[in-house]
């Protein structure tokens, strides 16, 4: 309800904004990729930018999913112009996935193909495109919202669901989970922020960019949620849902699902079902969640296509080719979730490796930042690249938020997070949904891919250290030198400085 909303919006403004500054700063003031730039900022964390591309190429077959079956379901509403059954088949399970489906297989190369299009251009095409699409999704969200509030039980229903219960501004692990929505809906932790940043020119604002973000996000976060409880009012009008349960249900995801189960069953055909015309609104919701899961792939395959040409020079010519390889190589490995029983293998990536690795590279990216860089040195850059002086409460506040608030909200919350993907197999939120991982073999295998994100992290910090000892460094000199940026992490401050200096010797000659 409305507490839990006020407890985002005060994490999305207390953790959301310095953490996308911070992002965004670090690919401005070096200029590198993340698997370069996290090893010349702190070399112990030269396995952080790996990890991080890792997660990336997961994100991208998981937003393929949603896509491929977005674009099934649109495919299927407008051709017989009425809501029919959910685009993915949860008969099968894990055990037994079934064959694969011809009509998602086909949409996921069409959504490929698109993709790699817009990609293909580079960071400028890119930018381009979302210029496009990022007013024509909030047009969408809006038609949405309008269509949805003129039906009868539809603001009745978001009156009921947002209001507040101010009890829960008590609970500890709900002001927890605040935190880590916020790092996932702002996708965190990815690289793809430092990535774009890497892009801007030395002396460009990004603290007007941070604030765009946010009050951007703020307006959606607003339209979402209105979207969404006014149509859980749709379905309470046919007696779907009850409201009343629904309110008072602490666990909101055993009735009304989450990701594709929310927005493909609870959503699409038990409320866009009730509406007139539902087969119009239905379809105009599908090609909203289409048009997200591109533009988000269009960061995630960025960030892994940069990773990889920054091993050569010679490469960069090579990038459509390189961006190409990666999205069909992820292209085919998403074919295996365009089974019947696909759903499932996507819930055992979702549950345990697309989420929680978020909020640890987000804490080893704030600490190293401040202890590799330093916050006071931040701050100074900061205010250097965008030519704007910031003041002492700002600069204060901004500097125990980073060094204080950010690291022990974060980790505790990532604590809450791990604890809950431990209670996972006992509570099966989506066992409504006959969705539910069989705990014999499917909880071992689950737990291994959660553990996937850690070894490219101590790997590296094993490779430092047994590499600067074969090198014959001295090992404390070496050890000292581990949580210190290098030279490299400087090189485009000191070559901008240079040519500011530069371009004074010239004006002060004329």
């Amino acid at each position: 309800g409305l507490g839990f909303l006020l407890m985002y919006l005060l994490m999305l403004i207390m953790v959301g904004a310095p953490l996308v500054l911070v992002e965004l700063f670090l690919g401005q003031y070096s200029g590198l990729v993340v698997t370069r730039l996290y090893r010349h900022l702190c070399p112990v964390l030269s396995g952080l930018g790996v990890a991080i591309t890792i997660q990336s190429a997961v994100r991208v077959v998981l937003d393929l999913a949603m896509a491929m079956w977005a674009g099934r379901g649109l495919v299927t509403v407008f051709y017989n112009q009425k809501v029919t059954q959910t685009s993915f088949n949860t008969a099968a399970d894990l055990e037994d996935i079934g064959t694969v489906d011809r009509e998602a297989t086909l949409v996921l190369g069409v959504v490929s193909l698109c993709t790699f299009v817009l990609v293909s251009g580079g960071a400028r095409s890119i930018g381009k495109v979302c210029l496009l699409v990022v007013p024509v999704c909030f047009g969408l969200l809006i038609t949405l919202c309008i269509r949805t509030s003129m039906d009868q039980n539809g603001l009745q229903g978001f009156l009921t669901l947002i209001s507040p219960q101010w009890r829960t501004l008590s609970q500890a692990t709900a002001w927890l989970e605040a935190a880590a929505h916020v790092i996932f809906s702002l996708q965190l932790g990815l690289g793809v922020m430092s990535t774009y940043g890497s892009y801007n020119k030395f002396h460009h604002n990004i603290i007007r960019d941070c604030w765009v973000l946010i009050i951007g996000h703020i307006f959606w976060v607003f339209l979402s949620v209105f979207l969404i409880f006014s149509l859980l009012g749709v379905a309470y009008e046919e007696g779907t849902i009850n409201l009343e349960n629904l309110r008072l249900e602490p666990s909101l995801v055993s009735i009304t699902g989450e990701e594709v189960w929310l927005g493909a069953i609870t959503l699409v055909e038990s409320s866009f079902a009730k509406l007139s015309y539902g087969w119009l609104w239905a379809g105009l919701f599908l090609i909203l969640l289409i048009m997200m899961s591109i533009t988000s792939i269009l960061g995630y395959i960025e960030v892994i296509a940069n990773c990889i040409v920054s091993h050569r020079a010679t490469c960069l010519r090579f990038k459509p080719l390189i961006s190409f390889t990666v999205l069909l190589s992820l292209s085919l490995v998403c074919v295996l979730l365009a089974t019947n029983g696909g759903i499932h293998v996507y819930l055992l990536l979702h549950t345990y490796i697309a989420s929680w690795p978020l909020l640890l590279f987000s804490i080893l990216t704030v600490l190293s930042s401040v202890h590799s860089h330093g916050a006071i040195y931040i701050l100074k850059d900061v205010s250097f690249m965008c030519k704007t002086k910031l003041s002492h409460y700002t600069s204060s506040h901004f500097s125990v938020i980073i060094i204080t608030i950010i690291p022990i909200l974060i980790a505790t919350s990532l604590c809450w997070t791990l604890y809950c993907l431990s209670m996972e197999h006992s509570h099966k939120p989506l066992q409504n949904f006959t969705m539910f991982l069989p705990i014999d073999w499917s909880l071992p295998l689950g737990w291994t891919l959660a553990v996937l994100p850690l070894a490219p992290l101590i790997l590296g910090a094993a490779w430092y250290i047994a590499g600067g000892g074969a090198r014959g460094n001295l090992w404390i000199k070496h050890f000292r030198h581990m949580f210190r940026a290098t030279a490299t992490w400087h090189r485009q401050q000191h070559l901008q400085l240079l040519s500011d200096k530069q371009h004074g010797d010239t004006e002060i000659g004329l």
